[in-house]
C-alpha cells in the first residue's frame, strides 16, 4: 500500500422519539470515535474498506495501526484461509491500565455495513449508521437520512441529530506522513502537527499511528491527572481511594506513553508544530484549571463511597479520559 490517508472523528447521534402520538419525547445520545480504513494496492484493483468504532480515541487508532500491520504482511484480510484474530488484536490493544479502570472500553470493526468483531456493548445505532452508509457506496453524508428512514419501516419514527468534529487527520506516504491532532479542552481548542520522514527504510504505518494515539492517550490522561491532584488537595477525592490508585496508575501509564513516543523519535526524523505537546505541562495547566473550578468540600457528610463529591460542576470537569465524550 503506497499511501494512507483518514481522519478520526469523534461524532454524537441524539435521537429523538418524534412519534406524534407518544405523551413522552424521550432523547437517546450515543457516542463514538470513527476511523475509516481504505486498503488498496497489494493487487490490480482491489480494494478492501473497514470501518473502526470504539468508545475511546487512541483504541480506535491503535486497532487501525494493527489493520495495516496485518495487511502489510499478511495482505487482503477477509479472505484468508486462516482468519484474522480480531480478538487477539483488541487484547493486544487495552492496555492494564484500560483494564483496571475503563470497564465501560468496546470497540466495533465493519466491513461492507456488517459488524465482523465487536468487544464490550455499543450503541445499535451505530450498525444500522454503517449498513446505510455501505449502501451508499461509502457516501457518509447519505446515511443519516436513510437510518431515519429505515426506523420509520420499522415503526418508529424518531429525528436523528448529527454533530461531529475532527480528532486527528492522517497523511502517510512511503517517505513522509504528517499528522495533524485536535486537542479540545475545557476552555479552548487547540491543534499541533507532526511529521515524520524515513531516514532509510519506508515508513511503518502502524508504528507512525501507534504514536499519533500515544498522543491522543497521554493528553487526556494527563488533563485527568492534573485536575485529580487538585481533587485529592482538596478533599474531594479521599486517600486510598480508587480514584487516587487510578490517578497514580495514570501518572505510571504516561511514563509507558513517553518511552513509545521517544522510540519513535529515534526510529524517524520527527517535527512538530508549533512544538511538542509535554503531559507534565498539561498535567500543570489543568491543575491550575482546578484550583479555579473546583470548590473543597464543606464536610463529609456530601461525599458519596468512592471520595468524591456528586455536583454537576465537579462531573462536568473531571475530563474524558474514558468516555472520550466528543462535544
Amino acid at each position: 500500500m503506497k499511501e494512507f490517508h483518514s481522519s478520526l472523528l469523534r461524532e454524537k447521534f441524539s435521537i429523538h422519539d418524534s412519534d406524534p402520538d407518544s405523551h413522552e419525547q424521550k432523547s437517546i445520545i450515543a457516542l463514538s470515535n470513527r476511523l475509516i480504513i481504505e486498503l488498496k494496492g497489494h493487487k490490480k484493483n482491489h480494494t478492501e474498506i473497514f470501518v473502526v468504532r470504539a468508545q475511546n480515541m487512541h483504541s480506535c487508532v491503535r486497532m487501525a495501526a494493527r489493520i495495516l500491520k496485518t495487511y502489510k504482511t499478511s495482505g487482503p484480510i477477509m479472505n484468508r484461509a486462516k482468519p484474522f484474530d480480531w480478538e487477539a488484536a483488541w487484547d493486544a490493544i487495552v492496555n492494564d491500565y484500560e483494564y483496571r479502570y475503563n470497564p465501560d472500553r468496546w470497540v466495533a470493526i465493519y466491513h461492507n455495513g456488517r459488524i465482523i468483531f465487536q468487544a464490550g456493548e455499543h450503541h445499535m445505532l451505530l450498525d444500522v449508521i454503517e449498513q446505510c452508509d455501505a449502501k451508499n457506496a461509502h457516501h457518509y453524508e447519505k446515511a443519516l437520512p436513510m437510518a431515519e428512514d429505515a426506523f420509520k419501516k420499522a415503526g418508529k419514527i424518531v429525528k436523528i441529530d448529527y454533530d461531529s468534529n475532527v480528532a486527528l487527520v492522517i497523511n502517510l506516504a512511503p517517505k513522509q506522513g504528517r499528522f495533524g491532532v485536535i486537542m479540545r479542552g475545557p476552555n479552548r481548542t487547540t491543534t499541533f502537527n507532526f511529521s515524520i520522514a524515513a531516514k532509510k527504510e519506508p515508513l511503518n504505518y502502524a508504528q507512525c499511528l501507534a504514536g499519533a494515539a500515544c498522543f491522543l492517550e497521554g493528553v487526556q490522561l494527563a488533563f485527568m491527572v492534573g485536575m485529580n491532584n487538585i481533587k485529592l488537595f482538596m478533599g474531594i477525592i479521599k486517600r486510598h481511594s480508587t480514584e487516587e490508585k487510578m490517578t497514580k496508575e495514570a501518572g505510571r501509564r504516561l511514563g509507558r506513553l513517553n518511552a513509545e513516543i521517544a522510540n519513535l523519535e529515534r526510529t524517524y526524523d520527527v517535527h512538530y508544530r508549533p512544538e511538542r505537546p509535554e503531559f507534565g505541562s498539561i498535567i500543570n495547566s489543568a491543575e491550575q484549571l482546578g484550583q479555579k473550578i473546583l470548590t473543597p468540600p464543606e464536610d463529609d457528610e456530601d461525599m458519596d463511597e468512592d471520595g468524591s463529591e456528586d455536583t454537576e460542576e465537579q462531573i462536568s470537569t473531571q475530563g474524558d479520559d474514558h468516555a472520550d465524550t466528543p462535544l
